[in-house]
């Protein structure tokens, strides 16, 4: 899962218990996603403030007809983002079998067991869509979350006030080196790469030995220089399943929304 536990939820969130307070016992009425924040409304039609938010227990349908237990432990800002807007969460599900709750995600580069949501969905191919009533859970180990905490944020918009959307989307196929746009990765976990735009999210700053690799767009790759792992998919490989793309002209002056270099040769 790369890194990740990654939920899809086809169903509203719906709370089942909100942190016991002095007062009446609240319930949760509903949730629903804001960037990557949990907006959680109390049956009073009261708003948790997210320092309120752990305790938490959230119930949703995961598409497979089961019901599943996640619960909030612990809410951060996430001091990457210059904007304040993306927030983080230590979450916890429950084992429908031994009730044992257990940590959502997997440790991310940094060491650390983070996740947060985000309104929309992937489907099998990979496309990112916003879909009403789809809600993803992601963790900052897995592409969809390190996308976000790169500056790519699917809410967003640029300086001239474009969509950041497919910015995103174009950077969760990079991340993953899914070069075909099929959804299907060649890449692994901890591999190093330098990504870059020509909007100032991302600035050109490779580590020394690495060399550009492809330019990106949110169907895959626009064009390849070379793959990123030559023993999980070399060059020759993959000319044969996305035929054209190969070229050793792909370089950063390619018309193409992201780009990045790697030390594969």
């Amino acid at each position: 899962m790369r890194g990740a536990v990654k939920l899809t939820l086809f169903a509203p969130l719906v709370g089942l218990a909100a942190p016991a307070f002095a007062g009446p016992p609240s319930v949760v009425e509903s949730v629903t996603v804001i960037g990557t924040a949990f907006h959680v409304t109390l049956s009073d039609g009261s708003v948790l403030p997210q320092e309120k938010l752990p305790g938490t227990v959230l119930s949703f349908g995961d598409g497979s007809g089961q019901q599943r237990r996640l619960r909030i432990d612990a809410v951060e800002r996430d001091t990457r983002d210059p904007a304040g807007e993306v927030i983080l969460y230590r979450l916890s599900e429950q084992d429908p079998e031994t009730s044992e709750w257990r940590d959502a995600c997997q440790a991310d580069p940094d060491g650390r067991r983070l996740g947060f949501p985000l309104a929309g969905s992937f489907t099998g191919d990979g496309r990112y869509e916003p879909a009403t009533g789809h809600l993803l859970i992601t963790c900052t180990g897995g592409a969809e979350g390190k996308c976000v905490r790169w500056g790519y944020k699917p809410w967003g918009t640029t300086a001239d006030g474009s969509s950041l959307a497919p910015y995103y989307q174009t950077c969760v196929r990079l991340a993953r080196a899914d070069y075909c746009g099929d959804g299907i990765g060649h890449t692994r976990n901890g591999t190093p790469i330098a990504i870059f735009d020509h909007l100032g999210i991302q600035r050109d700053e490779p580590a020394p030995g690495m060399s550009f690799e492809a330019a990106w767009g949110p169907k895959g790759a626009v064009c390849v220089r070379h793959t990123r792992l030559p023993d999980v998919l070399s060059t020759a490989a993959l000319d044969e399943l996305c035929p054209d793309r190969v070229t050793p002209a792909c370089n950063e002056t390619t018309p193409a929304l992201l780009f990045n270099r790697s030390f594969g040769r």
